[in-house]
Formats: C-alpha cells, structure tokens, sequence
C-alpha cells in the first residue's frame, strides 16, 4: 500500500489516459481489505488529493481507496471547458471499465458531487453506495450572480478580490465565531488562490462557469445515498441538500454542527467517521456533533438562516452615472436586503444590475447586485463582499440594527 503521507506521491500521480482526456489518480489498497468494494473519492474545485490524505488514510483500513482528479478538477490541470457533467460521469465509467472495477462506493463534496450523482444516476448497477455534501439542484440566483461576479474578477486579472469574494461570499463569514477552525481554514483557503497560475485561472473560470449553467439534476440514484450539510452553509444550504436528499429513494440526511460550506476541512475526524460509519452499514446516530434529520419534513425554522431586520430607512442607489435613486431599505442583513421604490421604471433600474447603496444616515455604503424585480417597486440585492475589512465593518453596523430593529423574517 502507498503511504498517503508521503509527499511524492501526491504531486506524481498515476495518469490513465482516456481518448484526449486524462483522468489523475492514487490507490490505496491494504492486502487484508483487496476483495472489498472499492471507494472513489473525487476531487472537487477545491480539494486536492494532500487535503484528502486523512479520509484515504482511514477510510483504506476499511476497504481500498481511490482517489480521483478528473480533467479541470483538484490537482488535474488539464483545461476542460467543454465537459459537461454527464460526460465526466462517463469519464468515470470508462476509468472504473480500464481497472477492471465492476461497482465501487463514491464520495463527492461540493462541486464534484453532481458528477457523483450524474454517475449514480446513469449506471444504478456500478454504484454500492454514494456519500454527498453540498449539493443542490442548481443554485439560487443571488448565488448565481455572485460567481458571475467571481467570473468578472478573474476576467479583469482581480486575483486579490477574487480570492477576498471566495471567502466572504462562498463560506459563511458572518458565522465565523460559530466555526471553531474558520480562521485558519478561510485564511488557508484565501492563501491558495493567491498561488493561482494562468493555468489555475482558466481551469477555475471553466469550473464557475459549468456550475453557473446547471439546471438541475437527473432522476435520483436508487442506490443508499448518505447527505452531508454544514450547519451553516450559505453557498448550498442545509434545506437545498435536505430537498436533494429526499428525492432520493434510500437516503440519509445529517447535518455537521459548527461548520458551512466547507465541512470536510472544518471538521474532518467528524466527516471521515461518518464516511466509515455509513459505509460500513453502522448507525450514525449519537454521533458528536452530527444531527441526523428525518426526511419527511425539514424543520420550518431552520429553512432560512439569517433574520432580517426591519430597518426601513432612507437609502439610496448610485449606478455610476451621478444620478441616485432614492429607495426605502424595507429589511437587511450581512447578506443582502429588500428594497422600495417608486421610481421604479428610472432608466438607471433598467439598464443595470449593480450599484452602490448608499445609506446616509448611518454614513455606510455597499456594493450590491440586485436580482430581483417585482413589478410593485420592490427589488432583492445581494451585496458584494470583496474586502475582510470593509465586511468586518459592516458587520459592524447590522449588530447595532439588530439590538434596535425588529427581525423580519429568516432570509
């Protein structure tokens, strides 16, 4: 058996080529466990097979490990702009068809866990059972137009903002002081993509871009499906995963306490157990830190995660073109806000989508995106946090709102 701890072989891959495509991979296979099914760990956008080492390490005692880059994912720098997910779930076939192996389990987290789905979905038959995290059907607009914004920085050579907008908009920043490893996950998490080559950069506007244009998945695996949620994932939310994981016909639906979008790096020693437990058909109930939830309904309370509070001040939207529109700022939180106008069909409303909200009485200003219009004058923004210090200090201002503010409702 490899050591996973061994340095070269994680930046030496084995490589199986597949037409013009290759597909990045390590086993890890103990004499005692060989005959057992194996276990496929796919690498997302940002795992890398070192980041996997603890999971390979523990869960190989148990039965052989795989773990696997496909092209444009994790380590594997081969630009794949065309793929859609379904041709990486053949991909995947085709790499399970080269080694001889007939079914395998699959553990997927976060962007590849629509491959492993797809995959599931398609070849019922190759597929024991499926571990998921941070899945969803597709993604909420606002999610939308934040990694379009995330595309405009890159597209502008904004590595700095870019990496600042991963962490503050993707993992759940506000909740840090919930998350007992955030700082040093998010700080390691920022560092990473700071080391983006042009090679990274391409592969990672491939990536936003094919997560932009999901639209849904296919019809749901048959097979034992175990989901994943963070307590406080904001990026693909613990009622978005609950909603995937009750389409499925034989699953189970946990919720990781302490952690957001990035649970496998939050708290490893817990997720690992969990992908033993579950593979090894044992009980995950009484687990530290892990909720198991029932599928018949998720609880009401827990659907939304941030309250927002009833502010109902003056405000106003600057385009860039000297003219602002003055709104009322009916509720807000750290994340966005709802917003009044009867200046509803200004041509500033019409002809962009992003502004600056100016709110005077308070002396503070946020970039926003607004995605959503009723034809009543109100509108929905989601604001662009770009910079820790500008965020920490906005922070700032919706803890006064809430010791004087009512809560709206959950948003």
């Amino acid at each position: 058996m490899m050591n996973v701890f061994e340095k070269d072989a994680f930046e030496n891959p084995l490589i199986m080529k597949i037409g013009q495509w290759q597909v990045n991979y390590l086993s890890f296979t103990k004499p005692a466990t060989a005959h057992r099914t194996p276990v496929l760990l796919l690498g997302g956008a940002f795992h890398t097979f070192s980041s996997l080492a603890y999971e390979a390490e523990n869960i190989s005692k148990d039965c052989p490990v795989y773990l696997v880059d496909l092209p444009g994912l994790g380590g594997n720098s081969q630009p794949a702009p065309d793929l859609a997910i379904e041709d990486y779930a053949i991909l995947l076939k085709t790499f399970l068809d080269n080694l001889g192996i007939d079914r395998a389990s699959f553990i997927a987290q976060s962007y590849s866990s629509a491959i492993g789905y797809t995959f599931a979905s398609l070849y019922p038959e190759r597929t024991k059972k499926l571990i998921l995290g941070g899945t969803t059907t597709k993604l909420r607009d606002s999610v939308k137009h934040l990694l379009e914004e995330s595309l405009h920085l890159l597209a502008v050579n904004e590595l700095e903002r870019f990496a600042s907008g991963i962490v503050l908009n993707m993992m759940n920043f506000s909740q840090r002081h919930n998350i007992s490893s955030s700082g040093q996950v998010n700080q390691g998490l920022y560092n990473n993509i700071l080391k983006f080559t042009d090679s990274d950069i391409a592969r990672y506007k491939a990536n936003l871009a094919r997560l932009i244009d999901q639209d849904g998945l296919p019809r749901a695996p048959q097979c034992p499906v175990l989901m994943i949620s963070g307590e406080f994932d904001n990026f693909t939310t613990p009622y978005e995963n609950f909603q995937v994981a009750r389409a499925c016909a034989d699953s189970t639906y946990v919720v990781v306490k302490g952690t957001d979008h990035l649970v496998s790096y939050e708290k490893t020693d817990v997720v690992t157990r969990l992908y033993r437990r579950y593979l090894a058909d044992q009980p995950l109930n009484r687990m530290k830190d892990v909720e198991v939830l029932e599928k018949n309904e998720f609880p009401k309370d827990r659907i939304r995660m941030e309250p927002r509070y009833l502010l109902n001040d003056v405000g106003y939207l600057d385009s860039g073109n000297g003219v602002f529109v003055p709104v009322n700022i009916v509720d807000i939180n750290n994340f966005g806000c709802r917003l009044y106008t009867s200046f509803k069909d200004h041509k500033s409303l019409q002809r962009s989508q992003k502004f600056i909200l100016h709110i005077p009485g308070e002396d503070m200003q946020m970039d926003m995106i607004i995605f959503k219009q009723a034809d009543n004058g109100h509108y929905r923004g989601i604001f662009k946090h770009q910079t820790f210090e500008r965020t920490k200090i906005f922070e700032g201002f919706i803890d006064k709102i809430a010791l004087t503010c009512n809560s709206a409702y959950a948003a």
